[in-house]
């Protein structure tokens, strides 16, 4: 069947069969795979020639019937009415590749102290939501929006496929003051000055002074030679006796976590902003796993008697921390809104524990140097005196300090610039 091409025909002849096998061989007609049985003759020709091998038969008296159709071109017309089996893929394919145009999720990182309502809220406002046609959406607008925000210092709005991500830094307590800012230097802690090095600005105060903590040491305000006001970035180094408390506390009663060393994998299937988990929920592990210990105890009773044991040991309730990972599926480049979701389990339990003082002071006196240790690293500690006390649940450390140390801390100028002094 390999020489004839694109398609064959089987054929079962009867009659005068030798004379129609000579016919053909006179005119051209290949005959393959030739075999008689009873009188019954089968072979296979190619298609093309079946009309010139029927008229070879009816002139020497021979009966051809097709029996099978085999090659490409039957197998094409055989399928000429299905061709949704091609249609209905490419339009699944066409329709995914649109449907990422479309927002179908929004993930929110960076809120601590920020509700991520908010963020959603004021994202909407700009006209960001589920189902927004992102082509259409202006980013840098959605982003400018949401850093009007009370406590937000930076917001990056980014399109991945059909899932939009919203990073959120949130404002420092300390606002930043860069070397180009102009600012005073103020005094961190109550004291007494003993040493004073002034590399910009005014200074206010003299050495061995006593200041209180948040008073005005270098002014960043001047006044140059001709009368006009100056605005500088104040700098010194001040070196004092310092005064201040600290407080560690430490919760009596807690529940400590220990993890098992269990790590379990399950994938989800991400299909337009939702998700189709490719796993068992827990309440059904739950209860299979409910269901083998009841056959246990069961083949148990049967087999070995009562249990010796009226009370068994209760187990422990294993816990689940998650880490999730995504694996978009992409087509020449552009992410589809579907993908797998793999997320990763780490097994821990739970149990109660109470400090009793000694431990409670131990583990507050380890706090209180690991503080020392990155706080006060630059200073000097002349006295420290420390007590603690326990208030119902809670166990307070309470150190006073007196530090020779650095008590210069930039405070920002708040200042607009007329058009001329720029």
């Amino acid at each position: 069947m390999g020489g004839f091409g694109p398609g064959c025909l089987l054929i079962r002849a009867e009659g005068d069969v030798v004379r129609f096998i000579n016919a053909c061989a006179a005119e051209g007609v290949s005959v393959q795979r030739f075999c008689s049985t009873d009188g019954i003759s089968f072979f296979y020709i190619p298609a093309r020639q079946w009309r010139q091998a029927k008229m070879l038969a009816e002139r020497c008296g021979a009966v051809l019937t097709i029996r099978e159709q085999d090659g490409v071109s039957y197998t094409l017309l055989r399928y000429r009415k299905r061709i949704g089996l091609v249609i209905w893929p490419v339009l699944a394919i066409g329709l995914l590749l649109f449907s990422q145009c479309f927002l179908w999720a929004i993930d929110i990182n960076g809120c601590e102290e920020i509700e991520p309502s908010v963020i959603l809220s004021a994202a909407e406002e700009a006209g960001l939501y589920k189902g927004r046609f992102l082509p259409a959406c202006d980013m840098k607008a959605v982003a400018g929006h949401i850093l009007e925000l009370p406590g937000v210092g930076f917001c990056a709005v980014n399109k991945i496929g059909s899932r939009v991500e919203i990073e959120i830094n949130e404002v420092a307590q300390t606002p930043v003051v860069l070397p180009s800012d102009p600012c005073s230097i103020v005094a961190a802690e109550t004291g007494q000055i003993v040493y004073m090095e002034v590399y910009g600005g005014q200074e206010t105060v003299k050495v061995g002074e006593a200041v209180g903590k948040g008073q005005l040491l270098i002014n960043g305000i001047t006044e140059s030679p001709d009368g006009k006001t100056r605005y500088v970035h104040a700098d010194a180094k001040v070196i004092a006796d310092a005064v201040f408390s600290h407080d560690f506390t430490l919760d009596l009663h807690q529940v400590e976590k220990t993890y098992t060393g269990e790590i379990t994998k399950r994938y989800s299937l991400e299909l337009l902003g939702g998700r189709v988990p490719l796993y068992l929920p827990d309440r059904v592990l739950a209860f299979f796993g409910s269901v083998k210990d009841a056959a246990g105890k069961a083949a148990g009773f049967l087999f070995d008697g009562p249990e010796s044991d009226p009370e068994p040991a209760p187990k422990q309730e294993v816990l689940w921390e998650s880490e999730i990972s995504r694996a978009p599926l992409t087509i020449l480049g552009v992410q589809l809104p579907i993908g797998l979701q793999t997320e990763t389990r780490s097994g821990y339990t739970k149990a109660d524990r109470v400090f009793t003082e000694a431990e409670a002071l131990e583990t507050l006196e380890q706090a209180a140097a690991a503080w020392e240790e990155e706080n006060l690293v630059s200073g000097e500690i002349k006295e420290r005196t420390a007590t603690m006390e326990i208030n119902g649940q809670q166990a307070v450390y309470h150190v006073d300090y007196l530090c020779e140390m650095d008590i210069a801390s930039p405070r920002k100028l708040d200042v607009v610039f007329a058009e001329n002094d720029k």
